[in-house]
């Protein structure tokens, strides 16, 4: 059953109660930008294989070369070319006196695309990588100074399966591939100002994100059981549009089936009941 951003409204029992100061912020200005981290602590690792493998800020690919063509940044090809690969896509992105204190409607963060083609069991690839999100937020109403940038990483797994017909319960080919996010921390980062806290969350643009997988499909991807994350059907591509909100209250939602609604500010995408959105 889909879940929107209203129905998370009303799990989100405490966002109400937000007490009255003259200093509350109600409106924001925003910038934000997602990358994936290239380097050092948090740097993409693959397996073991031949191939070529393409680390950016906006993508991670591995494979071959698009059947003599270009395997650098931007020639992944849906459905052929024995390449895929993650993307980072409209960011960054920024607003202003567009983010409302205690309104639960996403503001754009990026949007995330996993392409998945078939490729030769002898390719390495991806198995762990990072996601960084730098946050600058500036009082719009009452006007005030920009808060310093916040950086908030998460971890995400991943499993590229073996096209053998051994697949993951929730396969709907031969066989999907499968994405976890590690440390489901994208609710309720907390900030002070002007002496009032308040807590930025990240969340799916298209009613509920990332679901909970199954016990199958967390352990392919080296995750421990009731991860949650996505799939990618073989020879297509999904995409996933993330946002942000700002509330006075922490946002408090119940374990353990509205936990799916909790999103990424990377990387996530649908699940069984997910929308599928193929490019």
């Amino acid at each position: 059953m889909k879940h929107s951003i209203k129905m998370m409204a009303a799990a989100a029992l405490a966002v109400v109660g937000v007490s009255a100061q003259a200093a509350f912020v109600t409106d924001w200005s925003y910038s934000v930008s997602t990358q994936w981290v290239t380097a050092g602590a948090g740097a993409p690792t693959f397996t073991a294989g031949t191939g070529t493998q393409v680390i950016t800020s906006s993508e991670l690919s591995w494979g071959g070369d698009n059947n003599g063509g270009d395997a650098g940044v931007g020639n992944l090809i849906i459905g052929g070319g024995e390449r895929s690969g993650l993307r980072i896509l409209n960011s960054p992105q920024s607003g202003i006196g567009t983010l409302d204190t205690n309104v639960l409607t996403p503001q754009g963060v990026a949007t995330f695309q996993h392409i998945n083609n078939p490729l030769n069991g002898a390719f390495a690839t991806l198995r762990t990588a990072s996601v960084r999100t730098t946050l600058t937020l500036t009082p719009f109403n009452p006007v005030g100074s920009a808060l310093a940038a916040q950086n908030l990483t998460f971890q995400v797994d991943f499993a590229e399966t073996s096209n053998d017909g051994s697949c993951i319960p929730e396969a709907t080919t031969n066989c999907d591939d499968v994405f976890v996010l590690v440390n489901a921390s994208a609710l309720n980062n907390s900030f002070v100002y002007d002496g009032v806290t308040y807590f930025v969350s990240f969340l799916d643009l298209q009613s509920g994100p990332l679901t909970p997988l199954s016990p199958q499909a967390c352990a392919e991807a080296g995750a421990a059981p009731n991860c949650l994350g996505f799939w990618t059907g073989e020879g297509q591509a999904e995409t996933i549009d993330f946002g942000l909100v700002i509330t006075g209250q922490p946002i408090v939602i119940p374990e353990p089936g509205v936990l799916a609604l909790a999103g990424l500010a990377m990387l996530g995408a649908v699940g069984a009941s997910r929308r599928r959105r193929q490019a």
